[in-house]
């Protein structure tokens, strides 16, 4: 479901409605559930609430669509917002938090349903082999290569500064307009590709960071932009470092000559 709010989160531009994502981890037919509560409190919220952006409503909690990530398989407190606060919260009455809304949108709303499936998220471990990843993005063909890539490394961003093969393999694909995100495997934080000299080889190599981006953030983003066939390949990644649906906190910098297509995404 976090995966779904976040694509959709993309697709509906300039939305100026709620649109409320909700379910639940016991069955409505059972007597004892979370789903009928869990359905009523999104109906409610969709009608009296001024909110332009897709969200995602468990446990009296409201959630930003796209700064939503699935925590537990048994908890009732399935979801989480990890890097940004709950945008509601529903006790005996319901208490929204009107500072962080999105602002109503200035354009007619755009449903863009073209998504890329391509998008590949590639999770590395202490020991990964060089040659899955050379495999993986070293394709001579287009039809055969990811289009983009997400790379989930440690910390901020971090990797083992003697992988000379993996970042000419990064360094190839990028200079083959393939788009390559490194996150980070930690839910709570940001990367920064700045803090530690062991990302050096990674910004040499042309990658660009997903900031505090959930993963489902970060593949709904991906698809969007790069099933939009109108965008460059830098169009796309200037797109990508920058907040479109208040799906990021850390915003990269935008090249000037770039800076004009951020508001047709």
């Amino acid at each position: 479901m976090a995966y779904s709010a976040a694509a959709l989160s993309f697709m509906l531009r300039n939305l100026g409605k709620p649109v409320v994502f909700t379910g639940s981890q016991i069955p409505f037919c059972d007597p004892h559930n979370d789903a009928r509560r869990n359905v009523l409190a999104s109906i409610l919220v969709a009608a009296n609430f001024d909110l332009p952006e897709v969200c995602l409503f468990f446990n009296d909690q409201l959630y930003r669509g796209n700064r939503s990530t699935k925590r537990s398989t048994s908890g009732m407190n399935a979801f989480e917002s990890p890097n940004f606060p709950a945008l509601g919260d529903l006790q005996i009455g319901f208490t929204m938090r009107d500072d962080l809304l999105l602002p109503q949108p200035r354009g007619r709303m755009q449903c863009h349903s073209d998504l890329y499936g391509g998008v590949t998220v590639l999770r590395l471990v202490p020991g990964f082999d060089d040659t899955s990843l050379e495999m993986i993005l070293g394709s001579q063909a287009e039809q055969d290569r990811p289009g983009a890539v997400v790379l989930q490394l440690y910390g901020t961003g971090g990797a083992p500064n003697t992988k000379a093969r993996m970042y000419k393999a990064i360094q190839d694909a990028v200079e083959k307009g393939v788009i390559v995100v490194v996150g980070s495997q930690c839910a709570f934080g940001a990367v920064d590709l700045n803090v530690y000299a062991v990302s050096d080889g990674l910004l040499r190599s042309g990658v660009i960071s997903a900031g505090d981006m959930t993963v489902e953030a970060v593949v709904g983003k991906l698809a969007y932009l790069m099933g939009r066939e109108d965008l460059s390949v830098e169009q796309r990644r200037a797109g990508f470092v920058s907040d479109l649906r208040g799906e990021r906190s850390v915003v990269n910098t935008v090249p000037s000559s770039q800076r004009g297509i951020i508001h047709h995404l």
